[in-house]
């Protein structure tokens, strides 16, 4: 059962950090780094969210996507992702397994989702990401939500999250639509 607290203790505290140009190379590293742990699936990760869009401001974490066949799949995987430094937090999500990993000396951290998702090139943060690459004034209206919220919500990021679930749903939408896709109903993840 998710435990809302549990989750925000685990997250920590709302930061945001300036654009930083070597995010990108701290995704592949991390990759890399992951190779033995997933095998085949490491190849298969993606850098979405915030720092991977070049230029915006964002919780000094790296967002890591993977798909998987199955929520059995991501369990078996997830016993290797807790031999490579990450540990595995209920933050209510029902088609995903997500885990976190900090750095040691730096103020950089890890987030690692493994999601069931049979239509993976069209996954919505996949979409979100790119759409924010390509529409530089959304991009930059998501970073001022982002400042406004991060002043507000503390060290509660589960409230954070919320507050920009809106927003994002909004650009999802709209990157679908660009796309010729419906747009998303279920947001049940």
């Amino acid at each position: 059962m998710h435990d809302r607290e549990r989750a925000r203790r685990a997250l920590g505290p709302v930061s945001i950090a300036p654009p930083d140009p070597s995010w990108p190379q701290h995704f592949a590293r991390e990759r890399d780094r992951l190779r033995p742990f997933l095998g085949p699936r490491a190849d298969q990760l993606q850098h979405y969210g915030s720092t991977a869009v070049p230029g915006l401001s964002a919780k000094p974490i790296i967002d890591m996507m993977g798909p998987v066949d199955s929520l059995a799949e991501a369990d078996l995987l997830g016993h290797n992702l807790i031999a490579a430094g990450y540990h595995p937090i209920d933050a209510g999500f029902l088609k995903r397994r997500f885990f976190r990993r900090g750095a040691e000396h730096a103020p950089l951290a890890w987030h690692l989702h493994l999601v069931v998702a049979p239509a993976w090139p069209i996954k919505n943060e996949l979409l979100l990401r790119d759409w924010l690459i390509h529409h530089p004034a959304v991009a930059r209206a998501y970073q001022a939500l982002k400042l406004r919220l991060a002043q507000t919500c503390g060290d509660d990021m589960p409230r954070y999250t919320d507050g920009k679930t809106a927003f994002l749903r909004s650009a999802v939408n709209d990157a679908r639509r660009s796309l010729g896709l419906p747009p998303e109903q279920d947001w049940d993840e």
